[in-house]
């Protein structure tokens, strides 16, 4: 199946959930916020969110820093 990650075409097997997803692009459930076709997603929710063909995902990573 095919969705669109981030703005890019992402070819992923069929079932595959937001936490399975976050494993493969090795990114930890405690540095992103995922929205899913536009709604924020809670942590709890990657595990039983299945992603389905033409989804679009954002993944946005949490960085520290300052002066």
């Amino acid at each position: 199946m095919e969705i669109l990650l981030n703005g890019e075409r992402h070819n992923l097997p069929e079932g595959r959930t937001i936490s399975e997803l976050l494993a493969e692009l090795e990114l930890s459930p405690d540095v992103v916020s995922v929205s899913l076709n536009g709604t924020v997603l809670k942590k709890e929710e990657f595990d039983g969110t299945v992603l389905q063909n033409g989804d679009a995902v954002e993944i946005m990573l949490f960085m520290g820093g300052g002066i």
